[in-house]
């Protein structure tokens, strides 16, 4: 019996692999990229917030980067980044009777 090792181009013995990450789920693969995109920004020294998911945007699968504070610099390609919305203001404490 032949398994799948999550590439089209093989199944048979895996050794054209060679570590590829499963790209029939795109979306998924992206997330792999993107914590360890993070991880790399946090490493150099980045302190804001950031968060990536996998997005379409015209028509094919690209990664997001959000981030919360200033804008992390020199994150790659084939990116989108974008500022996070600012949290809402906090709700005014109700009057007491």
């Amino acid at each position: 019996m032949t398994h799948s090792l999550g590439s089209r181009t093989s199944g048979v013995d895996g050794s054209s692999e060679g570590g590829r990450i499963n790209t029939i789920d795109l979306p998924g693969a992206l997330v792999i990229y993107g914590v360890a995109l993070v991880q790399s920004l946090q490493a150099r020294g980045y302190k804001g917030k950031l968060t990536v998911a996998p997005v379409k945007a015209d028509g094919g699968w690209c990664l997001e980067l959000t981030y919360q504070g200033d804008p992390p610099a020199a994150v790659g390609h084939r990116l989108t980044v974008k500022a996070a919305e600012p949290p809402p203001p906090p709700a005014a404490p109700a009057p007491h009777a």
